[in-house]
């Protein structure tokens, strides 16, 4: 028996039984307690979760406690202040109007991607996510789900639609997603284009359009107290593109500073977006930025898009690629054709070619024309027209190592189908296509873009698009996606006036530029002053010829098209830059940027840099430290404006000199004007 100094045994049992009860009574009580203490932590856990950055400095918290609605803080300010989440479905479903959260967790990831056709080659991908799982209480019940991933320099959500009762197939009729403000910034966004192809005029968020059927394009570019935040997407695979409308007026009329998403209508009527077995949205993204420099530099959208769908991409090669008649707008041998119908045929290409050999590029683009008729029934992809001689052609530029790029049409190629026209082109030795006039980026194209990209991949075909929507990570999923338009490019300079200007070409590094590959297609020698400036053949550009060489570096695109003509390149000051110029990167330093006024980049490929600078419409003397090299000495080898440049933009000063690491030198660039440089390790 159980003894206990100092208390009888006969006592024992008594007082043990004693305290039994009133343990008892304690746990009851506590048992009571932690109920009570669980409920109110429910109350709590389904009303607000919060998640932030590995640094701490980004915070995106989504409560439910009136409709789903998050927001988001970087540095300790407000940016985004509620703002709505959810999705509308038809038939009454929907998420974000009487939604509880009732599931959270969250883990953390520290890794990179190796990027080789990209702008440096390894890639951070550091984030903290938190999943939360959602139930509506509506009229039509669901339960979904959000993903929120808190980077360093951003934030990206997406909604997932789970597999349930009624949701098997389902029709997205809108998305409530919504970016509103903590004030009226300053801000940048695109004018309506359903190719992307517009300007990024600055404006204030309140003066943003409610019109749904012309939208901004993305991306909203926002100008904080202390810094940048910028709206994209990112993994638009099996989605509407998103645009953005204006919040609109509160209940008192006053303005609500910021956007709403303004997704891409279906082609076949059946409202935004018909449901398929992926079941997810595309990230909505939210860049988050101290400096300009830090956004030029930003490569949050291809980080977050689906990763290499492709077992071997050793047989892309990134590189430079001569154009056609069809941009100068003039061809010798058919006088006939001019300006914007202009074409090609087998001599002139032939011209083309020989230039492209001479100076090591690798392509050169067969433009429009090269088959009859386009954009038609009858069109047959597998048959050139009687002036274009695609096998000789083939044959003549691998005597001279360079390989060709046909333009197609969408329309005749979808007739004809992918696999038809990717063999026969395949067959003929035919490096790549450039397809053009999609213009849209409704669901079905979206899709499209994904089916062509992978045939193409299957038959080893590199894949330019034109007419294209902006880019949305979608190079790093098909890397055979080797660049894309998208932008208002220096074609427009043979369309119209006032598009392609000063103020255009330094804004796009800082809203279109950072989205992903960009085909300018810059480049041009018939170089003039704004006043000088005339829509003509063959075409002009706006600017000095420096500035069209440092477009090539600052604006980054692995298949770098450059668009003038032999005739105008050839003997001129400036074309040795384009000499074995790199198109894709291993490391690249923002050394000096302010949006719309100027940026400065330092690119390395292997052992050589190229530094390049645009700056706008006022001229722009600007000191900048050579602290990104190693040690030893450097040759610096410059292109640049000259002070006749002002009112000459033809000419440009060439020289080299001796430079070392932490060197200050410092750029002169006049109106619309350039600096090109390249840095390459001095001989012993």
């Amino acid at each position: 028996m159980l003894k206990t100094a100092g208390i009888p045994n006969s006592n024992l049992y008594a007082l043990m039984k004693s305290l039994r009860i009133r343990l008892f009574h304690i746990d009851i009580w506590r048992a009571l307690l932690v109920f009570a203490c669980l409920g109110l932590m429910s109350r709590v856990y389904a009303d607000r979760q919060t998640v932030s950055s590995p640094d701490g400095t980004v915070v995106v918290a989504v409560d439910d406690a009136d409709g789903l609605r998050y927001s988001v803080t970087f540095d300790g300010r407000p940016v985004l202040v509620d703002s709505r989440l959810g999705l509308d479905f038809a038939g009454g479903l929907s998420v974000g109007r009487k939604t509880a959260i009732v599931g959270a967790h969250s883990t953390d990831h520290d890794g990179s991607w190796d990027n080789p056709f990209g702008q440096r080659r390894i890639i951070p991908d550091v984030y903290r996510e938190m999943t939360l799982d959602l139930e509506e209480h509506a009229d039509a019940p669901g339960k979904f789900r959000i993903l929120v991933r808190a980077y360093n320099n951003g934030v990206a959500f997406r909604y997932e639609i789970p597999d349930q009762p009624g949701l098997e197939r389902y029709t997205v009729t809108d998305e409530r997603t919504e970016f509103a403000f903590a004030k009226d910034y300053p801000c940048w966004i695109g004018d309506f284009s359903e190719c992307a192809e517009c300007q990024y005029p600055a404006s204030r968020l309140t003066q943003l359009t409610q019109h749904l059927g012309r939208p901004h394009v993305l991306p909203l570019l926002v100008e904080l107290e202390g810094g940048y935040a910028a709206v994209a997407e990112s993994d638009l695979i099996d989605w509407g593109g998103m645009f953005l409308s204006a919040l609109g007026p509160r209940g008192d009329g006053s303005l609500r500073p910021g956007a709403k998403a303004a997704i891409a209508p279906r082609k076949d009527g059946c409202g935004l977006v018909v449901g398929t077995d992926r079941r997810v949205s595309p990230w909505r993204v939210v860049v988050l930025v101290r400096n300009a420099k830090e956004l030029v530099n930003c490569e949050l959208i291809p980080t977050l898009a689906t990763p290499s769908q492709m077992d071997d991409a050793s047989w892309i090669q990134p590189g430079v690629s001569a154009w056609d008649v069809w941009w100068t707008g003039t061809n010798s041998t058919q006088p006939e054709y001019k300006g914007l119908n202009s074409r090609g045929d087998t001599r002139s290409h032939k011209e083309y070619i020989d230039f492209a050999g001479e100076m090591g590029f690798e392509y050169q683009l067969i433009d429009w024309f090269w088959y009859e008729p386009m954009n038609h029934p009858d069109a047959d992809l597998t048959k050139p027209a009687a002036h274009v001689d695609i096998p000789q052609l083939v044959a003549y530029a691998s005597d001279r190592n360079v390989k060709l790029l046909l333009w197609i049409d969408w329309h005749d190629l979808d007739r004809q189908g992918f696999d038809e026209v990717f063999s026969q082109v395949v067959e003929w030795g035919i490096a790549g296509v450039k397809i053009d006039f999609m213009n849209s980026d409704s669901q079905e194209t979206v899709q499209w873009y994904w089916k062509v990209l992978e045939s193409a991949a299957k038959h080893h075909l590199l894949v330019d698009l034109h007419g294209a929507y902006k880019p949305t990570g979608l190079a790093r999923t098909w890397p055979n996606f080797i660049t894309q338009e998208g932008v208002l490019g220096n074609e427009y300079f043979k369309i119209r006036e006032n598009a392609c200007t000063p103020l255009h070409t330094v804004t796009l590094p800082f809203v279109r530029g950072w989205l992903g590959p960009m085909d300018f297609t810059p480049g041009g020698f018939l170089n003039r002053t704004e006043a000088g400036f005339r829509i003509t053949q063959p075409a002009e550009v706006v600017g000095t010829r420096a500035r069209q060489l440092a477009q090539t570096v600052v604006y980054f695109s692995p298949l770098l098209v450059l668009c003038d003509s032999p005739a105008h390149y050839r003997a001129q000051p400036g074309l040795e830059f384009f000499r074995d110029l790199p198109t894709v990167w291993d490391e690249t330093v923002v050394l000096s940027a302010e949006v719309a006024e100027h940026v400065v980049v330092a690119r390395r490929s292997g052992e050589e840099w190229y530094l390049a600078g645009l700056n706008g419409a006022a001229p722009l003397s600007i000191e900048v430290n050579l602290g990104f090299l190693s040690d030893g000495e450097w040759a610096l080898r410059v292109f640049e404006d000259l002070p006749e440049s002002e009112t000459e933009p033809t000419r440009i000063g060439e020289t080299t000199r001796a430079v070392k690491s932490g060197d200050s030198i410092t750029l002169n660039m006049v109106s619309a004007g350039g600096y090109a440089a390249i840095l390459s390790r001095s001989q012993p």
